[in-house]
């Protein structure tokens, strides 16, 4: 009987016969792979003097490739940071670019200061927010990819009170950047104008920057208004659903027989 089977196998071609005999190879030969000495498999010697750090276990699960919630709030505040950095390289070029030989005692060098001292303002505040965001898309990030339950583990530090607190922090400084930036760039378009001797032009675009920088500000005051409202509004909606979901959920524990269907 081998001697029929392995001729049968061989009537049906090569790559037939080439499995059957894999399959009848005994498991530790399939499986054995030739090792090779590694030159970098443990830590050099200058490496080996630095604070000691260990990377996060590396767990493939399936939930990792899929959407969630706070993923997609991530991806809005990605855009913020990439703004804030923006604004950092700008922010400095206009700090150093700005002429340092200030007359405090005339309204020019009062005007020029205010405007050095917005921009500086301008500068941290956006520094501020690419540092907490950054840190935060980057650990919230690793979290959801922790394991089995890096969801949840990434939800408890996105929630996190300080967590919250800092995140809305900058993303509120991020905002109110905008329109300092805007008004130290008026202070400066004036303090060029004053150096030239020509005040009289640079009184209208003076006036519209300052406007504009107010108008800004409105603008964002507007949107976190009317985005407080419809969030309260969807609240509002969805709590006679949620309360009645959870008073038959606690009825459907509570049956005599115990069955939750």
């Amino acid at each position: 009987q081998p001697t029929t089977r392995h001729t049968t196998l061989a009537a049906h071609g090569p790559p037939l016969a080439a499995w059957s005999v894999a399959m009848a190879m005994p498991m530790a030969n399939v499986y054995s792979v030739p090792r090779h000495p590694c030159e970098h498999e443990e830590l050099t010697g200058p490496l080996a003097a630095l604070p000691r750090s260990e990377s996060m276990d590396v767990t493939n699960d399936p939930r990792f490739f899929s959407n969630n919630v706070i993923a997609k709030r991530l991806a809005a505040f990605q855009t913020i940071s990439v703004v804030a950095v923006l604004m950092v390289n700008l922010s400095v070029k206009q700090m150093f670019t700005l002429q340092k030989n200030i007359k405090i005692e005339t309204a020019d060098g009062v005007v020029q200061y205010l405007g050095f001292c917005l921009m500086c303002i301008v500068f941290l505040l956006n520094l501020t927010t690419v540092i907490v965001l950054i840190q935060q898309l980057f650990m919230t990030y690793r979290l959801l990819t922790v394991g089995p339950c890096g969801f949840e583990i990434a939800k408890s530090y996105y929630l996190n009170p300080n967590i919250v607190t800092m995140r809305h922090m900058a993303v509120k400084g991020f905002f109110l950047s905008l329109p300092l930036f805007v008004a130290s760039s008026s202070c400066m378009v004036w303090t060029e104008f004053s150096h030239a001797g020509t005040h009289t032009l640079a009184i209208p675009v003076v006036v519209f920057l300052a406007v504009m920088s107010l108008v800004m500000l409105f603008i964002n005051k507007k949107h976190q208004s009317i985005f407080k409202e419809r969030y309260n509004m969807a609240k509002a909606h969805e709590e006679p659903l949620m309360s009645h979901i959870e008073t038959m959920s606690h009825r459907s524990r509570g049956g005599f027989f115990g069955l939750d269907v």
